[in-house]
């Protein structure tokens, strides 16, 4: 009994061992799959001048307008030194822009990557077909993203509601909105907490700014960010999960279901919640967004491949098998 027991035990062991191998090797493939679980490679410091943010980003925003060229996957840590000091404002606002339109696209193209993975998985449930155990494992993380975990069953009418949250907020839009939250950029939060969108906290956990004209027995903190990128993707995942703006993303979803483009104007009505101000505030965002034309924004593109203050690099090694090379 003893040999035996000294036999079993090498490969009982090598089965543990084997099985967590197989284990870690799977959840590796669930988290290459995941945009939510990025690692960002670069986040770029600010420039100092105007003319240094344009030569270290490498375009300009009336070649983007035209749709002549790609944005460069260049994401800066925060905003530029000195941008409230920007004498003119057309160029502060361009500043700005230029500098918030890339962090925008690349949130906006995460969330479409689970999009297009959850679309998929539903079109497989409509052919009968069998969903994988990551597979399943993967929908229960993307419903709880959204704000859908408690409830949610991998049903034809819970994926639905799913696929309703998981969608872009239109650059236009989100720009916008950046705009008016955070003076173009210049406000106190905006500058020293990276907080754009002036989204409330009350959790001990999370670092925030305690407002100056804040209320008398107000607890909240307007949140901040370590990264501008954190800022942006706070704020599309409360579009998209809060209920608050679940008129937004009904229009959003007839104007995908008459093959019409997600633009920022059509949706600003869904955000009437969003301040105090209600219809002034709407009716302020559709202002700024014909008034800077920031719809001209939403047809651009991130560029294929990245590149860093002008200069292409050599292309990555091919990824592994189920792994996405994530900038």
């Amino acid at each position: 009994m003893r040999k035996l027991f000294l036999f079993l035990t090498p490969a009982l062991l090598f089965v543990a061992i084997l099985a967590m191998a197989v284990f870690q090797g799977n959840m590796a493939r669930e988290r290459a799959f995941s945009a939510d679980r990025v690692v960002y490679a670069r986040h770029l410091a600010p420039p100092d001048a105007l003319d240094q943010l344009y030569q270290k980003l490498g375009y300009r925003l009336p070649d983007i307008r035209k749709g002549a060229h790609a944005v460069p996957r260049i994401f800066f840590a925060s905003l530029p030194d000195g941008l409230q000091d920007i004498p003119r404002a057309t160029d502060r606002k361009r500043a700005f822009i230029a500098t918030m339109l890339p962090l925008i696209l690349r949130v906006n193209e995460l969330v479409l990557e689970d999009r297009k993975r959850l679309l998929t998985l539903m079109e497989q449930r409509a052919k009968e077909a069998r969903l994988s155990t990551l597979n399943k494992r993967w929908l229960h993380r993307l419903a709880r993203t959204y704000g859908l975990g408690s409830d949610f069953k991998i049903r034809d009418d819970s994926l639905k509601r799913l696929a309703k949250r998981v969608d872009i907020v239109p650059p236009s839009l989100a720009l916008a909105q950046a705009a008016i939250e955070s003076g173009w950029g210049t406000s106190r939060f905006a500058q020293t907490g990276n907080a754009l969108y002036g989204q409330w906290t009350w959790n001990d956990e999370d670092n925030g700014i305690v407002p100056t004209r804040r209320g008398s027995g107000k607890t909240h903190r307007i949140k901040a960010f370590d990264f501008l990128i954190d800022s942006v993707r706070g704020y599309i995942r409360n579009i998209n999960r809060n209920r608050a703006y679940t008129h937004l993303r009904t229009i959003r979803q007839t104007l995908r279901a008459n093959d019409q483009p997600v633009t920022g104007r059509p949706l600003t009505p869904g955000l009437i919640q969003y301040s105090e101000r209600r219809e002034a505030y709407v009716q302020d965002l559709q202002s700024i967004i014909s008034g800077n034309r920031l719809e001209d924004f939403d047809a651009a593109r991130l560029a294929a491949r990245s590149t860093i203050w002008g200069k292409t690099p050599k292309p990555p090694k091919p990824p592994k098998p189920f792994a996405q090379k994530k900038l």
